[in-house]
């Protein structure tokens, strides 16, 4: 379900935040802030699944994000007035779109060259970037009645320098791939591809690709890198709302071969890809992209427009042996092993962004008995999974849901937003929000389920979806404040809420990393996560109550260190921190990164700063903050190899 607009809509205030120091004018002189971290007897381990992320296949998530494809409309799905959207067309040339002899989806482009002259199409667009000494890899699949010399050229952006230049022979009969590396001979943004027949004949191409060729998986090397600096400890797909429209089983074939997935129902999905996603990411390269981030994979199950059976075969072709039908289909494309996939979402936010349709989307017992058999096909698939399922939070929706599946239930969903990219938030809601209105919703909502769950039984929450908005073209201050005032909460919480996990929503260039045509980089959001991280395995401490100050403080496991994550809540004035650490002998050394807002409005950024801390009376360090500034405090023990090298100093000296 979802919580939004709960807040008033506010324009946001004009500060200008100096590189360090209290806004102009302000004049104000705050009194310090004192807070007490107790180290004794640490609580439960953070849990690395609070820091979880969505990656879903809308707006710029997959093209144009963490997909390493460099053509648009590749697949040719998106067609204006009889040809394909982003391509152009040779002049003079017979370029047409053909619904009959298809390759991926419902259409190839047809070249019908009557005079061997120049016959083709051709695309230009910024994501057609190159770097000199970087290699490419290509791939066009052909059909054609008889045999045809095709022509690839990749020009700069005047047309007149060649990147690439390459004939070939589109052979007679079914479909044909050709394929090839290139090294670039130099840099270029906004280069042109150009495919042309130049002999005289017909030639239909069914799909075309063009990445980089150190590409992870169809995946950009770099955008992934940078997202295990996030250390997202679990990855939520296909969707959201995209998974309604997903069938896994389309991703089991050639990724040149899937067909592009839409037109999307809603406003925003797929407005940065024609109407249409190409379905570069199917299951296995899910889960792929997992391992390399060391992310616990969760899936969303197609519920409207799906079956029990097709959510059932999901699960056993992702955790079933190779004994059953389709885990063996899993061995013989190369994966023996399980992938071992424990945490499934059964549909999305099934009375609102879903497809479902009826009496269903208003009727809390027939939704009920329509969600049973999906539950129980994937139960038995696995009985070892968890399961959610996203419905509002109301007794009167919650009550058949429990009668009818309960027993196989784990978690129930619940999410936040402020609204959309076109409305703007104050930073004094986003401040307040977290611990003013979030937590108490998931208090009430905590306390239903365990007045509403059978003796024996008990339901934890997973937060599925939250941001300021799910449209952020970029990052800003005000979701990077939000991000850690959430974490904060969340880590402080997990335990009295049974919080099982929470995911961000979403990673690629929604808020965490903007992604460009040859580079990527941490937005406000993701640095962020990068701070926080640290909290991940390590035992929660409890602070003195805090005022004016959020802040949420954990033990590392060998006991040698504690890491508080603390934010100025003040909009106007610096703030000086003295944090006393009791109960850890042997404090000796402290440091901060801090995260220094330049400015509260929207669009603002960070900048980042590293400082060492002095540690007085054996347990006490001082840290000036900005407003609304953010700061990771670490404090350590002296280690055992440097106590031994000052005691062999001393020797030494006497």
């Amino acid at each position: 379900m979802r919580v939004s607009n709960l807040l008033p809509i506010l324009m946001v205030g004009s500060i200008i935040i100096p590189a360090w120091g209290v806004p102009p004018g302000s004049g104000v002189t705050e009194p310090t802030v004192s807070l007490t971290i107790d180290a004794a007897n640490p609580g439960a381990v953070i849990s690395p699944l609070l820091f979880g992320h969505n990656l879903e296949h809308t707006r710029r998530g997959i093209w144009q994000g963490i997909s390493a494809e460099m053509l648009a409309n590749r697949k040719f799905a998106a067609v204006d007035g009889g040809l394909p959207m982003r391509w152009n067309t040779l002049a003079g040339s017979g370029v047409s779109v053909d619904d009959q002899a298809t390759y991926a989806g419902k259409h190839s482009v047809r070249l019908d060259n009557t005079n061997a002259s120049a016959c083709g199409i051709f695309q230009q667009q910024e994501w057609l970037t190159f770097r000199k000494g970087t290699k490419y890899a290509f791939r066009i699949w052909t059909k054609s009645e008889a045999n045809q010399t095709l022509r690839l050229q990749i020009l700069d952006r005047a047309g007149f320098n060649f990147i690439f230049n390459a004939d070939t022979i589109a052979k007679s009969g079914d479909w044909h791939l050709w394929s090839g590396e290139f090294e670039s001979p130099f840099s270029v943004t906004g280069a042109r591809f150009k495919i042309q027949l130049v002999t005289a004949g017909s030639v239909r191409i069914g799909a075309m690709s063009l990445m980089p060729a150190d590409n992870i998986h169809g995946m950009r090397r770099d955008v992934v890198d940078l997202f295990k600096q996030l250390k997202p400890g679990c990855l939520r797909w296909p969707g959201g709302c995209f998974a309604e429209y997903y069938n896994w089983k389309d991703g089991l074939l050639p990724v040149d071969q899937r067909a592009p997935i839409g037109p999307g129902q809603w406003a925003g999905q797929f407005t940065d890809t024609d109407g249409y996603d190409n379905h570069e990411i199917g299951i296995d390269e899910f889960i792929a992209l997992c391992r390399e981030l060391k992310s616990a994979p969760q899936i969303t199950t197609r519920f409207s427009e799906g079956s029990p059976e097709e959510a059932g075969s999901w699960v056993e072709y992702c955790n079933g042996s190779i004994t059953t039908q389709w885990g063996k289909l899993r061995a013989a494309r190369g994966h023996l092993q399980p992938y071992g996939v424990k945490y499934w979402y059964m549909g999305n936010e099934l009375t609102g962004m879903s497809l479902l349709k009826g009496e269903g989307k208003t009727n809390p017992k027939i939704l009920a008995g329509l969600c049973r058999p999906h539950i129980e096909a994937m139960k038995k698939a696995d009985p070892s999974i968890e399961i959610n399922v996203g419905l509002p939070g109301g007794k009167e929706w919650l009550d058949p849901l429990i009668a009818e599946a309960g027993g196989m239930l784990s978690q129930v969903q619940v999410g936040f937003y402020f609204g959309d990219a076109t409305h703007e938030v104050a930073m004094s809601d986003v401040l307040k929000t977290p611990t003013q209105v979030i937590l108490p919703q998931l208090k009430s909502l905590r306390k239903l389920l365990d007045n509403i769950t059978p003796s024996g039984k008990h339901l934890g929450i997973a937060y599925y979806e939250w941001n300021v908005n799910w449209d952020r073209p970029e990052g800003d201050v005000l979701g990077g404040v939000f991000a850690a005032e959430m974490l904060n909460m969340f880590c402080r919480e997990m335990e009295s809420l049974d919080l099982a996990w929470a995911n961000y929503f979403m990673p690629i260039s929604e808020g965490s990393i903007k992604v460009n045509p040859t580079t990527c980089e941490l937005q406000p959001d993701g640095q962020v996560f990068v701070l926080y991280s640290a909290h991940q395995g390590n035992r929660l401490l409890k602070p003195s109550a805090m005022t004016d100050m959020d802040l949420c403080a954990s033990m590392a496991p060998d006991g040698k260190s504690v890491i508080a994550t603390v934010i100025n809540q003040s909009t106007k004035n610096e703030r000086t921190l003295e944090l006393s650490l009791t109960n850890f002998p042997g404090l000796t050394k402290a440091s901060a990164n801090l995260l220094i807002p330049m400015t509260l409005e929207a669009g603002g950024k960070f900048v980042q700063r590293e400082e060492e801390l002095a540690v007085t009376n054996g347990n006490k360090v001082v840290l000036a903050l900005p407003p609304c500034g953010i700061a990771r405090i670490r404090l350590e023990k002296k280690c055992d190899e440097e106590r031994h090298q000052n005691q062999t100093d001393r020797t030494g000296a006497l």
